[in-house]
């Protein structure tokens, strides 16, 4: 329909595309009887036989047949992406725009063309140099027969069209040019005798064997070459669910949604991977708004560094309820780790695991993801304020440690328990002094805890008095007290990022991911899921202990309806204990990145030759685009980044970036997101993108708010 009326002039072309599509009518319903190819034209073609051209809606097609192949084709000769100097594209991709391929493949019996080779041998009489090359051709060709190697016969047409003949002129000499190039050599003008019944005998299921007897517009092909020129080969479009949205190299939209059921087959958990300087904040700007957008997640963001501060006041200003919550002296915040303490002794006795003989590898995770080792939870957390996460410290904890340690936990949630309220550091360490001070003796007069063991208690107990004052008294010593209900919840960690608090952001990363938890655990059964997105994770989640607490916890959000992403810009600092957490991730984002971290992927994640290749081959040009791979079980694809005006904005967190806001502050006397709306009217501007009906308050384009 689009290519016989390309530009109606007596109606809307849309209106003509929409109403007048085929249509079989009801299965009981009687025949209009009209013919097919009728209802292709609503407009008469007209024909130009000196020129070998067709008309239609004055738009000036042209056949350009190849008569043969002048060297082999390569696999995805036409559509497959080649490398030719810095630019990597694909042979459709230098033929002139709106062109079309139409091949035709004639199936026919082997045996036949077996016999008409033996003839042709048989006819070649007499002891010429002709007739001696014509048997040898021939004996040839029944060779390649008996390996298997099928010849059939193909015509391979390129169909261009444009507004004139000048420019279909210069596009028939473009065309002529790009494939004698790659190989494929055209028909001479010269030669075609009939261009117009070329152009008709292209067209779909107008090829007539019967009418090329001597087979004029066909030649013997190996199936083979043909295949290699079939456009199977191509640039992958997504699955066509448009959770996250990219485009591939020809410009098509590429789209998935991890959080389709039909899109995945494990999880949603992500990983997005991307080094410094490849737009991994304008990608996650783009990506978590259209999340939101789509899906409506209830949204936990853990960052550090206050990077997407004006995302929140977007989505605050798009009527989404918005809570921040910043981790630095004087807040007021509270994250109780240990607030699931009262769950321990609602579980089985048997799950009590003190016995040192009996305790599980801290890294071991089983594959049942029906509950949770709180347990083993808590002993991370505890584990991680005795050693503060040092290597030297963690190295002296040994088995009887470990069993101690639980023992305590044990006794402080019986004590808080009882006492009504929630337990705190302070409980723990309390228990572990009582360890200390332990001088029982058992029914053999022999001493339950020898001095050693009672030092090592003391030791862990004035570990533990680091958590209970102070900073982080403040912020880990009190009750926890319940979020308030928002779309959106921005949690900045502000001043543990900083050197010297890997102990202490580790354990608010636990207390945060447990109030998560519980928030999904509660609303489970609300047709709402929950997207937990960790920035800069390399820095909040490489600690030893805590990937192996994450896969603990995080192995049972499937059934909650939550997703953990994690976006990292260094695979180099995560510890190997971390490939279970990283490997519960069925989708790997990984932007543009040189060799040596497509190797550091290969430590966590099992990559074949191919999909290492498809990863060195991302590229990014500055100021344009990223370029990006997806590796899940149902899409692996290389998709091109280029974020909307606006989300650029709001992911901008360079120092001249935020000057240039400050001063768009000062001169329009605006908040910072407006200082940001500006921002991306001046990307569209340098876009080619002029805004229609601006904002009396922030100049933005009201119609367009997006940018696009």
């Amino acid at each position: 329909m689009r290519w016989f009326n390309p530009k109606p002039e007596w109606v809307a072309p849309n209106t003509l595309y929409r109403s007048a599509s085929y249509d079989d009518g009801a299965p009981d319903s009687l025949p209009i009887l009209n013919d097919f190819s009728e209802t292709l034209w609503f407009t008469r073609p007209r024909s130009d036989a000196e020129r070998g051209v067709w008309w239609f809606d004055n738009m000036a097609h042209k056949a350009v047949p190849v008569e043969r192949l002048r060297r082999a084709p390569q696999t995805g000769h036409l559509t497959g992406e080649v490398k030719r100097g810095e630019n990597i594209n694909t042979l459709m991709d230098l033929m002139p725009e709106g062109t079309m391929i139409a091949m035709t493949l004639i199936v026919q019996p082997q045996d036949v063309l077996e016999e008409e080779f033996n003839r042709l041998g048989r006819n070649a009489m007499g002891e010429n140099i002709e007739s001696t090359r014509v048997r040898e051709d021939a004996h040839s060709a029944r060779e390649y027969l008996g390996e298997r190697h099928k010849l059939y016969r193909a015509t391979l047409t390129f169909l261009i069209k444009a507004s004139d003949l000048d420019i279909l002129d210069k596009r028939y000499l473009d065309i002529s040019a790009k494939l004698l190039n790659a190989g494929l050599q055209p028909v001479n003008p010269e030669h075609d005798v009939a261009p117009l019944n070329g152009y008709l005998r292209a067209l779909p299921m107008c090829f007539n064997p019967d009418a090329d007897k001597n087979h004029w517009y066909s030649r013997l092909t190996f199936v083979q070459h043909f295949a290699c020129l079939l456009p199977v080969f191509g640039r992958d479009t997504g699955t066509g669910h448009p959770g996250f949205s990219f485009f591939n190299r020809g410009g098509a939209p590429l789209t998935f949604d991890p959080l389709n059921k039909d899109d995945r087959t494990q999880n949603a958990h992500l990983l997005l991977f991307g080094p410094t300087g490849s737009g991994k904040s304008a990608t996650l700007c783009s990506s978590l708004s259209q999340l939101m957008a789509v899906h409506r997640p209830r949204l936990f963001l853990l960052e550090a560094g206050n990077s997407f501060g004006l995302f929140a006041d977007y989505c605050s200003s798009l009527g989404l309820t918005v809570n921040k919550i910043s981790v630095k002296p004087g807040k007021g915040v509270s994250l109780a780790p240990f607030a699931d303490a009262h769950l321990l002794l609602q579980a089985s006795p048997d799950e009590w695991v003190t016995d040192e003989a009996e305790l599980p590898d801290i890294d071991t995770t089983d594959d049942n993801d029906d509950k949770r080792d709180i347990l083993g939870e808590m002993e991370i957390a505890a584990r991680l304020m005795v050693t503060g996460g040092e290597a030297a410290e963690e190295a002296r904890m040994t088995r009887a440690d470990r069993g101690m340690l639980r023992e305590a936990i044990l006794a402080a949630a019986r004590t808080s328990f009882e006492a009504g309220r929630q337990m705190l550091p302070e409980d723990l360490m309390r228990e572990l002094e009582n360890i200390a001070r332990d001088n029982h003796t058992d029914e053999n007069g022999r001493e339950r805890r020898t001095a050693g063991r009672r030092a090592r208690a003391e030791e862990m107990s004035q570990a533990l008095r680091m958590f209970t004052g102070g900073f982080e008294g403040e912020l880990f010593n009190r009750p926890g007290t319940p979020w308030p209900e928002a779309d959106v919840t921005l949690i900045d960690l502000g001043t543990l990022a900083r050197e010297g608090y890997e102990a202490q952001m580790a354990v608010a990363v636990i207390a945060l991911v447990n109030t998560v938890n519980n928030i999904a655990e509660r609303d489970q059964y609300l047709d709402r899921e929950i997207n937990m997105v960790i920035d800069e994770a390399h820095i909040v989640t490489t600690n030893p202990l805590l990937s192996p607490y994450m896969t603990k916890v995080v192995k049972m959000w499937r059934k909650l309806g939550a997703w953990l992403w994690l976006a990292t810009q260094n695979l180099a600092d995560y510890p190997d204990t971390a490939e279970k957490m990283l490997n519960m991730a069925e989708w790997w984002l990984c932007l543009t990145m040189p060799p040596d971290e497509v190797e550091q992927i290969s430590r966590f994640k099992k990559l074949t030759e191919e999909q290492k290749t498809m990863l060195l081959s991302a590229t990014k040009l500055p100021r344009c685009y990223t370029e990006g791979v997806v590796l899940a079980k149902r899409v692996e694809a290389l998709f091109r980044a280029v974020p909307p005006s606006l989300y650029l904005a709001l992911g901008m967190t360079e120092k001249e970036e935020k000057a240039e806001r400050r001063q768009l502050m000062t001169e329009h006397n605006c908040s910072e997101l407006e200082a940001a709306f500006h921002v991306a009217q001046k990307l569209d501007r340098a876009r080619g993108m002029t805004a229609k009906e601006k904002s009396p308050k922030t100049g933005v384009d009201c119609s367009n708010p997006l940018g696009r």
